[in-house]
Parts: structure tokens; C-alpha cells; sequence
């Protein structure tokens, strides 16, 4: 339990008969003890363009000439109009990409004027910067149409807080602090009038459990996935950026710390992010930047992120490392993405038992136009709030493996370029995929044995459509298909932990998958994985597959590479410093079935499956593939 809710005093529990009502209320003590700690006037990250010492330490923080040349460039550009029928796409034919793409660019924009007018305060950029945040606050909604399947935003029938109005908000609260005398009284009115009636108003009646807020898209402040994070960072930032009262402020922030507690139960106990490093970029990223951001508010009073789970969660990304720089791509992941190791270094800066500061991170200025202005701000400034201490690491995890034991998750490394990753776990997580004893074999700089990642997102990935997707049910992993069928969705259907031993020679991980499917013949089915290190590393997986009648088994391997058959029962996989040996064993012949997946994925990769089919139905089976690096 963290230190926020260690202070909550007298938590009421509320017994409503609407399910809009909350389920705890803050302490009025807590309130109080919050309300003290603020600040008389609201603040944002970093400092009004008028404090010109202050930015001019900032300017050295980032490539500033770079920076207004490029936004130089852009005040010739005509601002992007977004039009209504790039919103009712999603709603007419599930394309979510073409509208979220436009709707980046605008805030793209946006955070390059911003930050050019605040470094040069010169006035050449106001004209511009305040075109653009009229076009922002025009917007007949901020929530993405993708989270308004029905509308109700976009024709006005209420207001709801999405993942895109917390950032918007947040976004405008920080430019309006920074930029309120040079966007005049007018224009900065507006924007805290449109925050609050599409960020605060809408939250509070929420919490509040008011009818008007019954709504479809307020459900995250008691979710425990990555919704539940973005939305109350962009809530809180924008309240302490923007309202002139400490009161409220208070409020919003003792029903926020409440809520964040749901977001860390959705991490299992021992730290992992079922949702992928993606995810956990996004949604821990913000909740370390939300805690960071209350610390520094209340000096202290409110710290989220505080106790072990919070840290062990801060770890998980180096703990699920295969190699340096690889990772495996389960669940909704694309597999060219990577750890934030700044928010690593920011969650272990708050929960150091001594000060430790932040290191400047030599920003691009493509890192400031493309990241919300919030997260470039805090890059920006936290070095400057924080200068003459210790520089804070990301977390580190040392050793030849790690094992997630609530989550079933193993990583192991054979030789320094070569190691592997296995997923247990059950079909019901945050973005699940259907990959119960999935592994993943890394060699060099990439993975060669893949999980092919998430897939471009449609109207289908969220849909009771979501499993007709190879790449996102069990066929387009490197699990097997069952007497014709794969695996099955739901938290029942789950892998047992049989056994693991961990030793510096060799490591083995023994799962059972008999419950990962629904085949009334399969009596029991058991993947064992074995590392072994030394002058000859290899990776084994082994299944033991028996029916009560003979049934159809075929494994599978799942690759971005090349591939070639080179003799019997062995395959190439990669090419160069990264190709991989692949040795077939099998109790009964066996036959290579490759195929081409035809999902869209990220960057238009395509992955190959290639099955392992045996001949004939079976009653009992060993199918052992042996890995090793050519």
C-alpha cells in the first residue's frame, strides 16, 4: 500500500444504487492536509515566457536553434484543417488511423510554436501559437473516435473525459501558463473555460456519482490498465495548471491519489505489465510523471508513487530485457518499441531514500514537438530543479535471468548475444493475446523467433471480432494447434507452473497448457523450456502432448526472417551475426507448413508461421525443437 493511502484517514464507503457513484470519497482531513500544501496560484512545468532567466537556461537545455529555425519553417505552412468526415471515418468504417495521425500533427504543431515562443520571447511565434490553440479549443470534442463509437461527444449529448482530453488538457493548462500575457485575457479565458468544461466538470461529476455523468466512456477512474493513469495525470496537471482555487484543486487531487491505487493492482505482485512496454511506457509513464508532478505540488503530502510495488513495477521492463535492447513483444506491443529509461529514472529519483536529481536527456527537437509538452517540460526543467545532485539511474536487473512468478514470465540469457523469453500466464489480460507457453529467442541485436507484436488497430482489435485475428489469437503465435483448434479466451483458460529450476548452467521452466484449450480429447499437454550456457548455449522446447483418442497436434515457430530447410529436420531462421539453428526432433514424422500472415502490423511487416504438423493423428507425442546459434 502506498504512503497516499497510508495518510487516508476515514475513507466513507458510499452505498448508491447508481453505478456512477464512487466507491470512496477523500478524508475531509486528507483535504485539508492537501489543500495546506498547494500553492496560493496555480503552476504548471517550467515558468510564464515573462521569468527570462529561467528560459534561458532552459534554451541550453535543448537544441534551441534548431528548434526556431524549424518553427520558422513552419509559420509559412497554412494550419491543417481537420474535417468532419476524418472524425465519422471510425464510426462509418472502423479506420481510426487517419484522423488520430491528423489530430497528432495539430498538437505537433502546437508544442513546436509553444516551446519556440517561450525559448526566443520575442513575440514572433504568439500570432501563430494562439491561430493554432483557437483551432484546438474549436474542436466540437477532444475525445478520439475511436473512445466515441456512438457519437455522444461529437454531437454534443455530453462531455466525457478520454485518454486524448486528459492530454489536451494537461497540453493547453501548460501553454496557458507559460504563454497567458502574450495570448492576452481573451484567448486565455477561453482556454480555462474550455478546460473546464471538458476536463474538470466532467471528472467531478464522475466522482461525484451526479447523474449526468452516467455515461460509456467514464469508466476508467476505477480501471486498473493504462486509462486509469493518462486520464488522471491529464486531470490533475491540468487542475493544479489552471484552477485559481486551492479548494478545488485539493479535490480533484484527493479523489485522483484514491483511484491511481486501482491503476497499480493491475500489475501483478511482482511487478508485471501484462499490457507490454508500450503500455507501460504510456501508462506508467505518466503515472511517474503524475507522481512527480503531486510531489513537487503538495512538497510531498501526495506521493503516489511510493512502497515496493510501485518500484518493482518501475523494473519490469528490465526484468522482461532478453539481450540489450530486445525485447519480447506479448500482448498489444509493436516490437520495435523500447523502455522509457527516463521514466525508469524518474520513478527511482522519487522512492531513493536520499536526494537524487535528473539528468539533462539531450532532447531533439523532434523529441519537443512530438512528445506532450508536459513530458518535454518536465525533461526540461526537472535537470534545472534538481542541478548539483546525483543523477537518478534507471532500475537495474542484474543476472543470466529473471522470473516473474505471479505472471508466469521467464527470461533468460544462454551467451551474452543469445537468450529467451516464455509466457505463461491466462487468456484475460490487459490486451491479451491468446499466447499461453509463447516464447520468443533472441539472437544479437534483434529476435529472430518472434510474438509478431499487436496489430494496426481497427474497429475489430476492440470488438468481440478482436481473436479473428492471426496475430492477435494463438495461431499466429508459437503455440500449438489442438486437434484443430486453438487456444480459447477467457481467465479459466490458464497455464500452471509444473516446475522451475534456476542454476548458473541451466535453467528450466515446465508449463502446463492442458488448460489453455477446449479439446475434450487433450488429457494433458506440458512445454518445458531448458537454458543451458556454456561452450554449446542452446534452447529447448519440449512438448508432451497425450489424447484419449487420436488428435491432431502441430506446433509452430513465428518469424520477421528468412528461412531455408537445410537437411532433415533442421531450419535456418535469420541471416549473418543473428541466424539461428533449428533442430526438429519428434516422436512421430512430422511436416513443415509455412505460411504467410496476413494481418496488417506495424511498418507493413508480415510474419511468417511456420507449423510443425505432425503426419498423423496421435495418442501420445514428443515434439522437441532444439535452438542454437549458427
Amino acid at each position: 500500500m502506498s504512503l497516499t493511502i497510508r495518510f487516508l484517514c476515514g475513507l466513507l464507503l458510499l452505498c448508491s444504487a447508481t453505478w456512477a457513484a464512487p466507491l470512496y470519497v477523500p478524508a475531509a482531513e486528507r483535504l485539508r492536509q492537501i489543500e495546506a500544501a498547494l500553492p496560493e496560484s496555480p503552476r504548471g512545468w517550467g515558468a510564464p515566457v515573462t521569468d527570462r532567466a529561467l528560459w534561458r537556461r532552459a534554451a541550453k537545455e535543448i537544441p534551441a536553434r534548431e528548434l526556431l529555425q524549424v518553427a520558422t519553417e513552419a509559420l509559412g505552412q497554412k494550419p491543417e484543417l481537420i474535417p468532419d468526415e476524418l472524425y465519422l471515418r471510425y464510426s462509418r468504417d472502423g479506420n481510426r488511423d487517419e484522423f488520430q495521425q491528423a489530430n497528432l500533427r495539430r498538437l505537433h504543431r502546437l508544442n513546436l510554436l509553444a516551446w519556440a515562443e517561450a525559448i526566443e520571447g520575442k513575440g514572433r511565434f504568439t500570432d501563430a501559437l494562439r491561430r493554432h490553440v483557437e483551432l484546438v479549443l474549436a474542436e466540437r470534442t477532444w475525445v478520439l473516435p475511436a473512445h466515441d463509437g456512438r457519437l455522444n461527444n461529437f454531437e454534443g449529448r455530453w462531455q466525457e473525459v478520454d485518454l486524448m482530453v486528459a492530454m489536451k488538457g494537461w497540453t493547453l493548462a501548460t501553454i496557458a501558463y507559460w504563454h497567458a500575457e502574450s495570448l492576452g485575457p481573451e484567448v486565455t479565458e477561453r482556454i480555462h473555460g474550455e478546460l473546464r468544461r471538458r476536463v474538470v466538470a466532467p471528472f467531478l461529476a464522475r466522482m461525484k456519482g451526479e447523474r449526468s455523468a452516467d455515461t460509456d466512456g467514464m469508466w476508467w477512474n476505477r480501471a486498473d490498465n493504462n486509462w486509469n493513469s493518462v486520464c488522471h495525470a491529464g486531470v490533475v496537471g491540468t487542475a493544479l495548471a489552471s484552477l485559481p482555487t486551492r479548494a478545488e484543486r485539493a479535490l480533484i487531487v484527493g479523489w485522483s491519489e484514491l483511484n491511481l491505487e486501482y491503476y497499480l493492482q493491475g500489475f501483478t505482485p511482482d511487478g508485471y505489465c501484462s499490457e507490454g512496454i508500450g503500455y507501460w511506457n504510456y501508462g506508467f509513464g505518466h503515472f511517474a510523471m503524475l507522481s512527480e508532478t503531486l510531489r513537487r505540488a503538495t512538497n510531498g503530502v501526495s506521493t503516489p508513487l511510493a512502497g515496493d510495488h510501485a518500484l518493482r513495477v518501475a523494473a519490469y521492463p528490465w526484468g522482461l530485457r532478453i539481450l540489450p535492447g530486445v525485447f519480447p513483444a506479448f500482448a498489444d506491443m509493436n516490437v520495435a518499441e523500447r523502455p522509457s529509461t527516463w521514466f525508469g529514472a524518474l520513478a527511482v529519483m522519487q522512492v531513493f531514500p536520499k536526494p537524487l536529481g535528473m539528468k539533462s536527456w539531450n532532447m531533439s527537437v523532434n523529441d519537443v514537438r512530438t512528445q506532450m509538452i508536459y513530458e518535454s517540460a518536465m525533461k526540461v526543467f526537472l535537470p534545472l530543479l534538481t542541478e548539483g545532485l546525483p543523477a537518478a539511474p534507471a532500475p537495474q536487473v542484474k543476472g543470466d535471468h529473471y522470473w516473474f512468478p505471479d505472471a508466469q514470465v521467464y527470461t533468460g540469457r544462454a551467451a551474452a548475444d543469445f537468450g529467451v523469453a516464455l509466457k505463461g500466464g491466462h487468456n484475460a489480460e490487459h490486451h491479451n493475446h491468446n499466447d499461453l507457453g509463447s516464447f520468443v529467442i533472441a539472437r544479437g541485436d534483434r529476435a529472430v523467433l518472434v510474438d509478431p507484436g499487436l496489430e494496426v488497430y481497427t474497429k475489430r482489435t476492440f470488438s468481440d471480432q478482436r481473436y479473428l485475428s492471426k496475430v492477435l489469437n494463438s495461431y499466429g503465435h508459437s503455440v500449438p494447434v489442438i486437434g484443430g483448434e486453438l487456444q480459447r479466451t477467457g481467465r479459466e483458460y490458464a497455464a500452471k507452473v509444473v516446475s522451475t529450476s534456476f542454476t548458473p548452467t541451466q535453467d528450466t521452466v515446465v508449463l502446463d497448457l492442458t488448460g489453455a484449450y477446449a479439446v475434450p480429447a487433450l488429457q494433458s499437454l506440458v512445454r518445458t523450456l531448458t537454458l543451458r550456457r556454456g561452450t554449446n548455449p542452446e534452447v529447448v522446447i519440449s512438448d508432451e502432448v497425450a489424447f484419449l483418442t487420436p488428435s491432431t497436434y502441430e506446433g509452430a515457430l513465428i518469424t520477421f526472417e528468412r528461412y531455408r530447410e537445410r537437411g532433415s529436420g533442421v531450419i535456418l531462421v535469420g541471416t549473418g551475426a543473428t541466424a539461428l539453428r533449428v533442430q526438429i526432433e519428434s516422436t512421430t514424422p512430422w511436416t513443415l507448413r509455412p505460411e504467410l500472415i496476413e494481418e496488417r502490423l506495424p511498418g507493413d511487416r508480415k510474419p511468417t508461421r511456420l507449423g510443425l504438423a505432425l503426419a498423423e493423428p496421435v495418442r501420445t507425442a514428443r515434439v522437441t525443437v532444439i535452438v542454437c546459434p549458427e
